[in-house]
Parts: structure tokens; sequence; C-alpha cells
């Protein structure tokens, strides 16, 4: 019971929770903001992590930077890197201007307004409620998908005798380096580390539990119930201020997000199926209903079968808005227009058809006209021929 040890044997009083100094991760993601702000930061294609040529000069610009060996590191080589992205995701607070050359990250300035009006405490406790409560990291960061809340309870408070030894082996599984990353920043542990000796390898020798995490970690332990309803059903934005501001009365505000822009016009779409495409203009007054009619008219194919759409908001959270006969989904494509697209122009999503034959469409956002409106689907440019909705299969 290595770190459930250290815990028990922590002794607090019944004072005011005081943040000691030794949280970092308010500095760290203030200062990874002010950099994506100054300096071109790009991201990759497919999950809009941090490209492979900014990652280390992000690691270094943290308060505590990890010392790896890596001629080629992804974000999960480092994992406080892996951890600020995925507060800074589930903010909502990075976005991303797309060319066909590059993806470059910005920063929402409406929203950082908002955040730099928060006070030190006020920005701690919204990180920390994000992290544990609103983040998705299995979309965001492709982690496994278990909790943060679930993860910090079982690592200070698992019953299991495990060596420091066997805690370091499990890492990658549980609670998985991100979040002993983000322990760190958040001023819950300290880890001692060496140079060392293997690529890709955070060299961790020892963790040491700091007394903040035992007057944090009771405030937010439920039930198993309550835990995993908070999990399947997160509470709106600003469940821990009323958990924690008994506790710090400088904790009176909570982040306010600006409403997001409803973009009017005529979207160009590139509908692609392997090589073949079809360039349709749609007007963003229409249902995704009607954009799914129109596509499978576009490629000779009978609307027979149940769809959905994909395509990742931007909190980095895989948002699903599925036909109306699917009654367990949360989004329906008859009440969801084009406008409501958290998407800009070169940026795309996905159209899947047929979940027995799954066809999947990219469909690519080339413009947004705003000065246009048009009644009907406009077929503009056609490429290659359509394959067979049902191709005779020769028989065995």
């Amino acid at each position: 019971m290595y770190i459930k040890n250290q815990y028990d044997k922590i002794n607090i009083d019944n004072k005011d929770i005081v943040l000691d100094g030794n949280e970092s991760i308010v500095k760290d993601i203030n200062k990874v903001i002010d950099h994506i702000q100054n300096h071109k930061i790009l991201a990759t294609k497919a999950k809009r992590h941090f490209a492979i040529k900014n990652i280390k000069e992000i690691n270094d610009i943290l308060l505590k930077p990890i010392e790896i060996i890596s001629t080629r590191p992804s974000q999960k080589t480092y994992p406080n890197v892996n951890g600020v992205y995925l507060l800074l995701r589930t903010m909502g607070i990075v976005r991303f201007k797309v060319s066909k050359k590059e993806i470059v990250m910005e920063i929402n300035k409406e929203l950082l307004k908002n955040w730099q009006k928060l006070n030190r405490t006020e920005q701690y406790f919204m990180l920390l409620e994000f992290w544990l409560i609103h983040s998705h990291p299995e979309d965001t960061i492709e982690a496994f998908n278990r909790s943060p809340l679930m993860e910090i309870n079982n690592f200070f408070l698992k019953k299991s005798e495990l060596s420091l030894k066997k805690t370091i082996e499990l890492l990658n599984y549980s609670p998985q380096y991100y979040n002993l990353a983000l322990y760190e920043m958040f001023g819950f542990v300290e880890i001692e580390t060496k140079k060392p000796t293997e690529k890709n390898t955070w060299n961790i020798i020892e963790i040491k539990v700091r007394p903040l995490i035992k007057k944090i970690l009771p405030l937010t332990i439920l039930n198993k119930s309550q835990t995993i309803t908070l999990i399947l059903d997160p509470p709106k934005l600003g469940f821990f201020q009323h958990i924690f501001q008994p506790h710090f009365k400088e904790f009176r505000n909570i982040l306010k997000y600006p409403k997001e822009p409803v973009v009017n016009g005529v979207y160009r779409l590139k509908v692609s199926l392997g090589r073949v495409y079809r360039m349709i203009d749609i007007d963003s007054k229409e249902s995704l209903d009607t954009l799914a009619v129109g596509i499978l008219e576009q490629f000779d194919f009978d609307c027979d079968h149940l769809y959905e759409f994909n395509f990742t908001d931007h909190f980095g959270k895989e948002i699903r808005v599925s036909h109306s006969a699917l009654s367990d989904a949360e989004l329906w494509t008859d009440k969801y227009y084009l406008k409501n697209l958290p998407l800009k122009e070169r940026e795309s999503f996905k159209f899947i058809f047929d979940f027995g034959d799954s066809w999947e469409f990219d469909i690519l956002i080339e413009t947004i006209d705003e000065s246009r409106k048009i009644d009907d689907i406009e077929l503009i440019k056609s490429y290659g021929e359509a394959p067979e909705q049902y191709p005779d299969y020769d028989e065995w």
C-alpha cells in the first residue's frame, strides 16, 4: 500500500484549505496559452495534437519539464504535454486555423478574456473540474476509456497492496501517465526522476504524496452509484464551486462562455467516397437529414438504411448526430442544422450510412459564402463513377 500508506499518514486540520504554491497547473496552462498566441504552433491533421516539431518546445516552457530520450516524439511521449493539451481542449480555448498546407493552433480570444478575469484559485478549481468531470480522454488524447475521477480515487485510496515498483510498472494502464503528470501539476504528488536510460522513458524513481490531495480528494469522493452517474451524465459547469467555496472564500466566479457565432450562407462541400467525389452547394439553413438525402442522391444510393454524422467539437469531444429512428441518440439529424456545426472552412466531418455495410463518406467544407442563399442542393462538380450500393458478389 505504498501510495495509500503515504496518504493515510498525512495529518490535516480543519482550517481552510490553502494552495501552497507547489501546484504549477495554473502557471503551466497560462504559459502554454501565451506561447500559442505568440508563436506558430502546428497541429497534426488526424487528431489535432501538438505537431512533432512543437512538442519539445511546449515541454521546455513548463515549470517542470520532463527529460525524455526520443528522436521522433509524439504527444504521448511527454505525459505533461499530453495532460496540458487535454485541459486546453476540454476548456475549448484552443481553436484551429486550417489551410491546405497546415493546421495552426489559435486561442479563442473572447474566451481568454473571461479566463483572465478569474483569480488564481478560480482558475485552479475550474481546471480541476475540467479534468475530473468534463474531460473525454478517450476522444481528446486517445487514452484508455476510464474517468480521471475514478482513476484519482483508485490511485490514492485503493486497498490493494502495491509497492512503488509495481505502481510504476502499472502506470501505463492505471492511472495512466498523463494523469500522473497532472497529479504533480495540481500539487497532489511530487515526482522524483533520474536521467532516462532508454528511449521514450519517463524515468520515475519516487512518488511522494503531498498534503493537498488529502484536503481536496475527500470533498470529491462520492459513492459508486453517484460517481457513475456523474461520469455518464456530467453536471453543468460550476459543479465544484458549491463543493469548494466553503473552503476557498475567493472561489466566487466560474468561467463564462461567449455565445458561438452562427454562420449563415452557402456551404460548398466536397463529399468523397474513396477517390470518387461530388462537390455540392447547400444552404446553412438545411438540416443534416436534408444533407444526408442529398448525398445519397448524388451517389445514386437508395435512402433505405440508418445513418449518422460524426465530427469533433470545440472541446475535443467526438459528437454523433444520428437518424431520428435511433432512440438512444443525444442529437438527431432532423433537428440539427448545417449552421450549427462547430466547423470552419477547410475542416471536415464524416457521414456514415448503413451500419451493416458501413459506407463512410468524408465531407470537406471547401468554402462558406455568407453572401449567398439557395433553396435546393446544387451539384457543382462530379468526379468518378459511384460504386454500386448492392454489388453482385460471386457465389462461393
